[in-house]
């Protein structure tokens, strides 16, 4: 069989790979705003005398929820929002802020497309729910990053992208003064 590869976007040295450490920090805020996102959620219909009294997200289309004195179409709607949030906040993220999402925003890394210049919303959409991928069987699609030379987990591989870490910006101003010596 004679396969056709494709080329690859950066062939360069001119990114270093995102540790496993800062991508775990960066998706832990990252799903901390989410908690806050469904929090707000819940204080906006507790305004509206819309009580949610059991919520319960297993999944993107297992989400269940009791409400008291809710018509049956917004408790649908609810349970359709709650279950495809985490994928709309990914996807919008990576797509609008150029592979980035707040976590990896505040940590310096991105997220880059293998073959292409940029992300394009499907890529972002494949990632977004590579994500869910990643987490079945014990979350076993993440630790693949451990032994990867490129350290992509699963969703990297669906979505056929890489997490490189930004360089720092120097704020600084070089002068020629030398260091410690006073201006006369």
């Amino acid at each position: 069989m004679n396969y056709n590869t494709r080329p690859e976007y950066h062939h360069d040295n001119e990114f270093v790979l995102a540790t496993i450490k800062k991508r775990f920090v960066a998706f832990l805020i990252d799903w901390i705003i989410l908690v806050i996102i469904y929090i707000c959620i819940l204080i906006l219909f507790s305004l509206f005398n819309m009580n949610i009294s059991k919520i319960n997200v297993q999944g993107i289309f297992e989400v269940e929820i009791e409400m008291d004195n809710t018509p049956s179409y917004i408790i649908t709607f609810l349970k359709f929002l709650f279950g495809l949030l985490p994928v709309l906040y990914f996807t919008i993220s990576f797509y609008f802020y150029k592979g980035q999402t707040l976590g990896k925003y505040f940590l310096r890394i991105k997220v880059l497309s293998l073959y292409h210049k940029h992300l394009g919303l499907w890529h972002c959409i494949e990632r977004s729910l590579g994500y869910f991928a990643s987490a079945l069987e014990f979350g076993f699609g993440y630790i693949q990053a451990f032994w990867n030379p490129n350290r992509m987990t699963l969703h990297d591989k669906i979505g056929e992208t890489i997490v490189v870490g930004l360089p720092r910006k120097n704020t600084k101003t070089t002068t020629s003064k030398e260091p410690g010596r006073r201006s006369t």
